[in-house]
């Protein structure tokens, strides 16, 4: 997923630290490091708080996890027709 790179470039954007970043969305800063490493994904209350804070849509914060998940859609469904045919 591209959530995790998204977060760590708008707060390098910001020249936020993961400390920082964590002080000002009330969460700590493992959680931030476990975002950007993708061990857990913020919710979406966070995510709602992270795309005011980086003045960004919340649909620019996670475009690139539909763009994503929208293309392994149509592998998976490419794979289904072929294994069909």
């Amino acid at each position: 997923m591209n959530l995790s790179k998204q977060i760590k470039k708008y707060r390098e954007r910001g020249q936020l630290s993961q400390e920082e970043l964590a002080e000002k969305i009330y969460v700590s800063r493992q959680t931030i490091s476990n975002w950007e490493n993708e061990r857990s994904y913020p919710d979406i209350h966070n995510l709602l708080l992270l795309s005011v804070l980086f003045d960004v849509s919340l649909d620019e914060l996670v475009k690139g996890d539909v763009d994503i998940m929208k293309t392994e859609l149509e592998r998976s469904k490419m794979n289904f027709w072929s294994w069909c045919m």
